[in-house]
């Protein structure tokens, strides 16, 4: 399995004498630097042990462990686990993983996981969100399609949860789903599905809006939700 795989100079902001800061900087194993010295751009800040995204506008955003703990409560009925298998405890890779919570709630119910994410400043506040709850995921911060072609890791799943496009009605997601949207970098949905067949041992799942079409063919399978559905595509080796 993978070991966590995030830049040791990646930077956090805070009390540099702070012992909580600290201790949060060297677990998450990023450089602390004073809170005086913080860019004009999206960066984190620690305050209390407590680490923020901070944006261009000054607006602060959370990860909270409770949505991971009530999301726990039945998991094993929802149509994740069902499409994921997860049952059988399988080596996981969130491909796509945004701010991590389907693969963090996946990795604390037991599942091998690891949660790929291109951007450092969400990889972050996303293992940090883990350190508690479910503290033996793993984290690579980089190309989700170079990584899979590199091979060095093998799973029985791997899930990709693109973004939703804009809601037909014009309904605005919500506000931690609009910072993910500036922030995030585009994936080719149909390239990442090629490239993960080709990865993975059993099978794909991609998450698709409940009326959305497939990503590319039809899937092996689906299930559906009230809003989402996940549809299973199988190894190309199978």
């Amino acid at each position: 399995m993978a070991t966590n795989e995030l830049s040791s100079e990646f930077v956090i902001y805070g009390n540099v004498s702070d012992t909580q800061s600290i201790s949060l900087a060297k677990a998450l194993d990023v450089k602390l630097e004073s809170s005086e010295r913080v860019p004009g751009k999206p960066h984190l800040v620690v305050t209390n042990g407590r680490l923020e995204l901070v944006g261009q506008d000054g607006l602060r955003f959370a990860l909270s462990e409770s949505e991971i703990e009530r999301r726990l409560k039945g998991f094993a009925r929802s149509g994740l686990a069902k499409a994921c298998s997860v049952a059988r405890t399988p080596r996981i890779l969130d491909a796509l993983s945004g701010w991590g919570t389907d693969g963090i709630t996946l990795a604390a119910y037991g599942c091998r996981v690891v949660c790929c994410e291109v951007i450092p400043e969400i990889a972050t506040l996303n293992r940090a969100r883990a350190l508690n709850i479910a503290p033996k995921t793993r984290f690579f911060c980089g190309d989700v399609i170079e990584f899979m072609r590199l091979g060095r890791h093998e799973f029985d799943v791997i899930y990709l949860d693109d973004m939703f496009p804009p809601h037909p009605k014009g309904a605005r997601p919500s506000k931690s789903l609009q910072i993910l949207g500036e922030l995030a970098a585009v994936c080719d949905i149909e390239e990442a599905l090629d490239t993960a067949l080709e990865a993975t041992k059993d099978r794909v799942v991609v998450k698709r809006r409940r009326n959305q079409p497939p990503a590319r063919d039809l899937p092996a399978w689906s299930i559906d939700g009230k809003t989402v559905r996940f549809d299973v595509y199988r190894a190309a080796s199978i």
